[in-house]
């Protein structure tokens, strides 16, 4: 089984306890921005730079740390809020995969909501309410409506 690595980053709004979700077009679904680590790129980057890619937002990432090495042989990273291995089925020439996902947390620090029109259908902000009129498996992954539901518990 072939595996790629992956970031994803849950972008809040801890304020209005709201997400913001993309509507990706390939997949048909609401979830958060994310994609593949570019090579010599760690996964806290790719976070940062997919959520700018998919969104037009520039992203913080939440820390999730309770120990933080700063040192010139050796520093931290952000670590990820979760991480997931991901079924990914076959689609047109690329065989089935697998994803080993890391998920992130992150707010919006700057930029204009301007979405990826490529990979992006919409994307739109959500509260707990309005995620109870998706559709699990249809409209939303199950994992990420149980991700989000712990986000905000």
């Amino acid at each position: 089984m072939i595996r790629q690595f992956t970031a994803t980053v849950y972008i809040l709004d801890k304020d209005n306890h709201k997400i913001l979700l993309i509507h990706h077009k390939k997949l048909g679904k609401w979830l958060p921005p994310g994609g593949h680590i570019d090579p010599n790129e760690t996964p806290p980057e790719a976070a940062i730079r997919e959520a700018k890619e998919e969104t037009g937002f520039e992203v913080e990432l939440i820390k999730q740390e309770n120990i933080w090495i700063d040192r010139p042989n050796a520093k931290s990273l952000v670590r990820p809020y979760l991480c997931l291995l991901e079924e990914i089925p076959s689609h047109g020439n690329e065989p089935a995969h697998q994803h080993i996902d890391q998920i992130f947390v992150g707010r919006i620090i700057g930029g204009d909501s301007n979405h990826n029109g490529d990979e992006v259908h919409d994307m739109r902000w959500f509260s707990l309410d309005d995620l109870k009129t998706l559709k699990p498996e249809v409209e939303i992954f199950e994992e990420t409506l149980a991700t989000i539901k712990q986000l905000f518990a």
